[in-house]
């Protein structure tokens, strides 16, 4: 990819968010730290390729944990974008958009290292790596060769630009954290306090009152 060195460079953090967790904010925060980042856009999935809407939380109240997560940190921005579009949310239209209304801007889209396995099989990854400089972020328990030997190939394959980011990376999944909050006993460790307040106020994933 023809990389822009004198634009401002924004980090991409796409997924569902729900809920939203610290592990999110630390992969974030590591990228913002080691690139240099400007910003990092959340951007919360509309029509998830991979998941069934009737199975997630709405759209708009997904965006509002967001807001509240991020709320404190004047590089974290909110984005809309996929959310108000009519399509699947498949994040190669997603840096099409982006890039064409921002064009004076290096992204960096952010993903889970283990993804990196299956980026060949994402719908039209070659338009992924021409858009964006890619950042993986890489869990302790992961092997750092394998993912290096994977960044190489793929490298080749599309000729992208892709890296490692070395912290952040924290073992928790959304999928867990909604199990934890069926009990509604306390917040989870790593749920950020507005978003449990939140929660609770309006009876997510099972909480049914104010904690």
């Amino acid at each position: 990819m023809e990389r822009c060195y004198d634009c401002k460079k924004i980090g991409i953090l796409g997924g569902s968010f729900d809920p939203i967790h610290q592990g999110h904010l630390n992969i974030a925060e590591y990228a913002r730290a080691e690139f240099r980042l400007d910003e990092i856009w959340f951007i919360p999935a509309g029509h998830s390729p991979n998941k069934r809407e009737a199975d997630m939380t709405p759209a708009e109240v997904r965006l509002e944990m967001v807001a509240l997560a991020i709320a404190d940190y004047p590089y974290y921005k909110l984005s809309r974008v996929e959310v108000d579009a009519k399509e699947t949310s498949y994040t190669y239209l997603t840096l099409s958009k982006l890039a064409k209304q921002y064009p004076i801007t290096q992204f960096y889209f952010i993903m889970g290292a283990d993804s990196l396995d299956y980026l060949e099989k994402w719908r039209h990854p070659e338009i992924i790596c021409k858009k964006a400089i890619i950042l993986a972020a890489v869990r302790d328990d992961m092997d750092i060769v394998q993912i290096e030997q994977k960044i190489l190939s793929l490298k080749e394959l599309f000729e992208a630009e892709i890296y490692p980011i070395q912290g952040g990376r924290t073992n928790i999944s959304s999928t867990t954290l909604r199990r934890q909050l069926a009990d509604c006993r306390e917040k989870p460790e790593l749920l950020p306090a507005p978003v449990w307040k939140y929660i609770c106020e309006n009876g997510l994933y099972g909480c049914k009152s104010e904690k």
